[in-house]
């Protein structure tokens, strides 16, 4: 588990302004030849973690109109 900061310790930027961008595009999607792969980023872990598998014949379409309205969903929220 993340360590909480406190006080006196500085607040890396670099690490504010990836965890801004992730916020904004928290999702992704990797195509492979039969499969895709949808990914979001977890501030827990601060990595990219696989949420799911899409193997259907049109896994391309699927998978990139998933992650898409995600990613929309979630910049409505900001």
């Amino acid at each position: 588990m993340a360590k909480a900061k406190t006080k006196d310790e500085p607040y890396n930027v670099g690490d504010i302004l990836k965890r801004k961008m992730h916020s904004i595009h928290p999702w992704e999607v990797q195509h492979h030849p039969d499969f895709s792969e949808i990914e979001a980023y977890s501030e827990l872990t601060g990595d990219w973690e696989i949420i799911a598998v899409i193997k259907t014949i049109n896994h391309v379409a699927i998978a990139t109109w998933i992650s898409a309205l995600a990613n929309e969903y979630n910049r409505g929220r900001l």
